[in-house]
């Protein structure tokens, strides 16, 4: 059956409209570095995203390309949860901190970040790397957060005086045994030195928390707003 000139054009509209609807709510952007190379990310913005509004901002970890689907807890539709959610690759390696500092800045010099401070979110072995870039850089972050996941390094001396605004966050199942108790270790040690911290400890949880998926997840990052 030979379509008309009507169905074509209509069909070319729907793509167009399809087109800037993926474009409005997640990107997929690269940033050139200081050192001449390129990092790539994913931003998701929230499906009624307001420039002239502020949003609490995740950053995580992901490849940041379109073959790459949206990242562990926010996966689906992470446009959904009004929240910025920024995935890259930016606290790995030797320049972590360089990057991250990078990434941040161009992140908030356009898009409205709410108090211009993000919420770091690593999982499992990545979050090795998370929160040693997210201590390095704590008056950048409202909360550095596991899920599961915990800093290979008690924060102290300098790092300790550094992230004294921060919260950390550690959420883990009770069946995930070692993450479980390398958390509340963490978690004991902050408070006994003054810091905020909060571990969630999710009632017959694993290690991969899956009934935390999407809005659960969001639901708990709340509380970092407070």
């Amino acid at each position: 059956m030979k379509k008309t000139a009507y169905t074509i054009v209509l069909m070319m509209c729907l793509s167009i409209v399809y087109a800037q609807d993926v474009l409005t709510n997640t990107r997929f952007e690269q940033l050139k570095l200081t050192n001449g190379k390129t990092l790539r990310y994913a931003i998701h913005l929230p499906e009624d995203y307001d420039p002239s509004k502020s949003y609490p901002t995740i950053l995580g970890p992901g490849d940041g390309v379109k073959e790459d689907s949206p990242s562990y807890y926010w996966h689906g539709t992470p446009s959904k949860y009004g929240w910025i959610i920024v995935e890259s690759l930016a606290h790995f390696g030797s320049n972590g901190v360089s990057q991250t500092r990078q990434l941040m800045d161009h992140i908030n010099a356009n898009y409205n970040v709410e108090g211009d401070k993000f919420h770091m979110v690593g999982f499992s072995a990545n979050s090795a790397s998370s929160f040693s870039v997210g201590i390095a850089l704590a008056d950048r972050f409202h909360s550095l957060v596991g899920v599961a996941g915990f800093p290979r390094k008690n924060p102290s001396g300098a790092d300790l005086e550094r992230v004294k605004g921060t919260k950390f966050y550690f959420i883990v199942g009770d069946k995930d045994r070692y993450w479980m108790n390398a958390s509340q270790k963490v978690h004991n040690y902050l408070m006994e030195k003054g810091i905020d911290s909060t571990i969630e400890i999710i009632k017959n949880g694993p290690h991969v928390l899956k009934q935390i998926d999407g809005q659960p997840f969001i639901d708990l990052m709340e509380r970092m707003r407070e």
